[in-house]
């Protein structure tokens, strides 16, 4: 962050002060003549990463309040701008603020209006900050910067004084808002010079505010002025000898105290304490054109490029650590785990040393181990299959046995494997091959044959992981054969039929 610097510009002389820690030290004192204007050349130089704030406390200047109708965006820019150009002809050095709004009817904006009416003045100075290509942040008057003097329980309508190299100058608030300010040059700096000049000056501000109704006639108007200790017993003796004024003199311990200021008791003129008071808090507005403020918003602009590359690099930064933190959790983690895996591994291996020797390698004891498996699994005989035949013989009382097959089958032939047999997965399998016989009043109606044999096939498969296929049907369907219901000689005889039933091992 630059340092910032003010240019304290009065009596057609500059004044360069740096504040730095509640303090404003002078750096150096230029008068308008062209040795002046070389030596401020100089100073520049070697200070252009600074941030100027020009200050300018002059008699040169204008006041003027308007009131506008209630607007925002574009169109109020609009009407400000064509009143400046109506009041103030001829200066690029004017501004508008806000006071806030009326309180009745249509509750109009208030502007106090204000110029700095003769720019030939600050010309050669601007000109020689531009030519160092200088950053000039702002063009200030010193009015802006009297409200932050103000106590804070200030009466509605104060007049307050204050001493500059410049003279003194008069400058009246209503509540709290400053409405008029006039500077008027002291030839004398003596004390006797300023006491008479606050008294007379503040007469003739008394006046000036009843003529033009700021204040009601014949009111008393309340009048502080900072002063040192020397300025201030002459100042009241002299000052409450004029009528309608009720004169005090501000605390400068308590106004060095609110305002923060830092240095040594304030001196007869407040140059100093009006620069710190800038450097601290600028006012918002500002009368410098945009023209004279290019310099600054390209630093500014570079300036937000540059915080924004440091909060990006800031959070890459964090981000990395976190990561590397992350990155090192994980390496003590994977190091916990290889030391409790050779934990494992030793304990593991004085296990098998308790363990009777064996005269058979891993490989060798694993297979046989496999092969166990596969005998225990092959031991269980036809006896799950014949329970399940005897729950479907249950089911179908009027179906009888002739003959059943137990088998072991390993894996399905190729080209034999029936319909829904790779639902059950690889084998082996046991199947049995079932040869039985329908009833014999059942010869001559195939079509309850056909029936019969189907629902006990599905009842024999219902059974997860068995499957029921059916080899030979009671009824020969095939085309060109003849349908029969008995032998040649009419005795009929009991139809039969084939199935095989499966289940995985």
């Amino acid at each position: 962050m630059p340092q910032r610097r003010i240019l304290f510009f009065a009596n057609a002389q500059l004044t360069a002060y740096r504040a730095s820690g509640g303090m404003a030290v002078a750096e150096g004192h230029f008068g308008a003549d062209p040795a002046g204007l070389e030596a401020f050349a100089g100073y520049l130089a070697a200070r252009r990463r600074t941030l100027f704030l020009l200050l300018a406390d002059v008699a040169e200047e204008a006041y003027q309040t308007e009131d506008i109708p209630y607007c925002s965006g574009r169109d109020r820019r609009a009407i400000v701008t064509r009143k400046l150009a109506q009041h103030f002809y001829g200066t690029p050095y004017a501004l508008a603020q806000s006071q806030g709004r009326l309180a009745d009817g249509r509750r109009d904006e208030r502007l106090l209006m204000m110029a700095l009416t003769q720019p030939q003045h600050l010309a050669p100075w601007l000109q020689v900050l531009h030519e160092r290509r200088c950053i000039l942040a702002g063009l200030y008057a010193l009015p802006q910067l009297l409200g932050a003097l103000l106590p804070e329980r200030a009466p509605a309508q104060l007049l307050l004084l204050t001493l500059t190299q410049a003279g003194l100058r008069q400058t009246f608030f209503a509540c709290g808002q400053m409405r008029f300010s006039r500077l008027t040059p002291l030839i004398e700096d003596s004390v006797p010079a300023i006491a008479a000049a606050a008294a007379s000056e503040a007469a003739k501000m008394l006046q000036y505010l009843a003529s033009q109704r700021l204040i009601e006639r014949d009111a008393p108007l309340a009048t502080l002025m900072l002063a040192g200790a020397q300025e201030a017993a002459a100042v009241l003796a002299r000052c409450r000898e004029v009528p309608g004024l009720h004169f005090g003199i501000l605390d400068p311990a308590e106004v060095a105290r609110r305002v923060g200021w830092r240095d040594t008791p304030l001196a007869t003129h407040a140059d100093a304490l009006f620069c710190h008071l800038l450097a601290r808090k600028p006012p918002d507005e500002q009368f410098a054109p945009p023209a004279e403020l290019k310099a600054h918003r390209r630093w500014q602009v570079r300036f937000a490029l540059q915080a924004g590359a440091a909060l990006l690099f800031a959070a890459s930064a964090v981000f990395a650590v976190h990561r590397g933190i992350d990155l090192l959790k994980l390496q003590d983690d994977i190091a916990a785990a290889e030391q409790q895996t050779l934990l494992n591994e030793t304990r593991y291996a004085e296990k098998l040393k308790t363990l009777p020797q064996i005269p058979l390698g891993t490989e060798e004891l694993r297979a046989l181990v496999t092969r166990y498996d596969e005998v225990v699994l092959r031991a269980q005989g036809p006896t799950p299959l014949l329970v399940l035949l005897s729950r479907s013989l249950d089911a179908f009382p009027t179906i009888g046995l002739d003959r059943i097959e137990w088998s072991l089958l390993e894996q399905w032939p190729a080209g034999e494997m029936p319909p829904g047999a790779a639902a059950l997965g690889p084998g082996p399998y046991a199947q049995v091959t079932i040869a039985a016989r329908l009833p014999v009043d059942m010869v001559g109606n195939q079509r309850g044959q056909l029936a019969l044999v189907a629902d006990f096939a599905k009842h024999l498969g219902a059974t997860p992981g068995s499957l029921a296929t059916l080899l030979q049907p009671p009824v020969d369907t095939q085309s060109g054969k003849t349908l029969k219901s008995g032998d040649e000689h009419g005795n009929p005889e009991a139809p039969r039929f084939r199935l095989r039933l499966v289940r995985k091992l």
